[in-house]
């Protein structure tokens, strides 16, 4: 054996084993880091989730609030016979009890028949499911103060059923007139109220049961 000659079972025999600890070390290192990896696009996937489940359950919870509001406007605009099938027969007596409870010295009107109106603007969500209907009345009064007017008016949006606009109203002075229209009337008062009614599709249901 020469001077420079290497040992290689004595060589081996010391660096075999730290060799392999540090081959298995890099190993491990190595898996470690995927394992690293692997779990943080993990983590991202379900925070992902986990954010978009929440923006979901405060759209749910946003949409049925909207719910319960819309839902309490349309049962409070059902009880004021906004929505449903128009009742000329509660408009009579409406206008009937009003009269007569105001002491007005004359009262005649006329309706015209009931027209199905476009809305200014439609629901994309609500389509052909609801209706507007207006119908148009024709008011006369004799009144013995302008006030009566505004009382007579004020009862009907009070306890008539439908929604009502006043589209106009003329007073004339019965002195003006040359005669008198009714006892006790000083002023006649010609009016042209709309009533507008909704017909949705629960409506048509239930008159069709």
């Amino acid at each position: 054996m020469s001077r420079f000659s290497l040992d290689w079972r004595f060589l081996l025999r010391h660096t075999l084993l730290p060799a392999a600890t540090a081959g298995v070390a890099i190993i491990l290192l190595g898996s470690s880091i995927w394992f690293r990896g692997e779990q943080s696009l993990l983590l991202e996937q379900v925070s992902a989730n986990q954010a978009a489940v929440h923006r979901d359950y405060e759209a749910l919870v946003y949409r049925r609030r909207l719910v319960e509001r819309y839902h309490r406007r349309y049962e409070s605009f059902r009880e004021l016979g906004f929505i449903g099938l128009e009742s000329r027969l509660d408009w009579v007596e409406t206008l009937r009890k009003t009269s007569v409870a105001l002491t007005l010295p004359h009262v005649s009107y006329a309706i015209e028949p009931q027209l199905q109106v476009v809305a200014p603007v439609e629901s994309i969500m609500a389509g052909e499911d609801i209706q507007i209907h207006l119908s148009r009345l024709s008011l006369e009064a004799g009144l013995v103060h302008e006030f009566d007017l505004l009382r007579f008016v004020d009862e009907l949006q009070r306890n008539a059923p439908g929604l009502i606009k006043i589209d106009s109203c003329d007073m004339t002075w019965q002195g003006e007139r040359g005669r008198s229209l009714s006892v006790g009337a000083n002023i006649l008062a010609k009016c042209s109220i709309h009533i507008f009614s909704v017909i949705t599709s629960d409506v048509f249901d239930g008159a069709a049961t």
